[in-house]
């Protein structure tokens, strides 16, 4: 079923089954009978009762084709591309062909201008003009798509190459952080380090696990779990820290390690330098709805992770490596409806990060 449902999403013909494709095509097909009708009678003398014949004609054709194109997908999608488009070309040409036969006998003097008699020979010139027609414009309509098709393969190869691209600079940098932290408590605390070994290969397994983009929240929430853990048996109670969370998670896919470089730098450059210690608190909330500017999305949820940091920061490149890298993952993914802000005064720091949930409608959308 799913090999079935991928080559149905690399098909070259788009699912026409939408309130947005019929319109489209509505509107395209009375472009063409206004020109068709200009091109015949002119401006002035605009001839509206054949512009309603014709519109009425184009409409049927233009309609059943795509019903009939829709009907069929799946099982175009199972053919290869030579195989698809002839099959495409039959349909149409068939229904172009029925059309016509109906129309002469409902709207006989108008389907032939009203200037031609009813004669064989008329009749045949006249659908097979249909015919060539209908082969004409669904043979561009099918470039088009075919067109297109190629170029959204290729730009979700770039993105899933760039994604890669990305993680693969950041998992390097966060096993040799967390295995140094677990080497320096090796000859201090023995018991500890082994605690933390067992954690950091939970930690590993979760992230080795999955060679996806993308995972759920819930899960890239759990990992900086684990993480956090590792550091605290490390800095003990110098790092404290607070997950302010709602009950229930919401379902929400993102790019896999944006939570835990955070995390680290957090740590790292923020708590750790501190003689006390501080506080490190990570917070998940909805946005109001009157805050919320994309009407694309069922609502937006806004990830805050927010630090303790000395008034004087140490020269460092981390946070400067870190922002750059999740936000062109995020925007990779989620374009312009997620976004991520930093701010800090003289003793925090903080970044949040507005997380899009869309409503299903809009996800069938944007993976289509």
């Amino acid at each position: 079923m799913t090999k079935q449902n991928n080559k149905l999403e690399s098909f070259f013909l788009p699912d026409l089954c939408n309130v947005r494709a019929i319109l489209v095509l509505i509107l395209l097909c009375e472009s063409l009978v206004i020109a068709l009708v200009l091109i015949d009678s002119g401006l002035m003398d605009f001839q509206w009762q054949r512009f309603a014949t014709l519109s009425y004609f184009v409409q049927w054709v233009a309609l059943l084709s795509v019903a009939l194109l829709c009907q069929t997908r799946r099982f175009m999608a199972r053919l290869n591309l030579v195989w698809a488009v002839i099959w495409a070309m039959f349909l149409l040409l068939l229904v172009s062909f029925s059309v016509s036969v109906g129309a002469l006998y409902l709207i006989p003097g108008a389907a032939l201008n009203g200037s031609q008699s009813l004669v064989p020979s008329n009749v045949v010139a006249w659908v097979i003009r249909n015919m060539l027609i209908s082969v004409i414009f669904g043979g561009m309509a099918l470039r088009y798509f075919y067109v297109q098709s190629q170029w959204r393969l290729k730009s979700q190869a770039e993105l899933r190459s760039r994604l890669q691209s990305l993680q693969a600079r950041i998992r390097p940098h966060f096993f040799f952080n967390s295995l140094n932290t677990v080497a320096s408590l090796i000859m201090v605390d023995p018991e500890k380090a082994e605690t933390m070994l067992v954690d950091l290969s939970s930690l590993f397994r979760v992230v080795l696990k999955d060679q996806d983009a993308q995972v759920d929240l819930a899960a890239e929430i759990e990992l900086g779990r684990r993480y956090l853990s590792i550091e605290q048996q490390r800095l003990g109670e110098r790092l404290r820290v607070r997950w302010q969370l709602p009950s229930t998670l919401p379902k929400i896919q993102v790019p896999q390690l944006i939570l835990q470089p955070l995390l680290e730098n957090a740590v790292y450059h923020g708590v750790q330098p501190l003689v006390n210690g501080g506080d490190l608190v990570i917070s998940l909330q909805k946005m109001p709805v009157s805050k919320v500017s994309k009407p694309s999305a069922l609502t937006v949820w806004q990830l805050e992770i927010r630090n303790d940091k000395p008034e004087q920061s140490v020269a460092s490149d981390g946070h400067r490596v870190s922002l750059p890298n999740i936000a062109m993952r995020l925007e990779a993914i989620f374009s312009a409806d997620a976004a991520l802000h930093c701010q800090q005064t003289a003793n925090q720091f903080s970044v949040t990060i507005s997380l899009p949930q869309y409503n299903e409608v809009t996800t069938k959308a944007l993976n289509s």
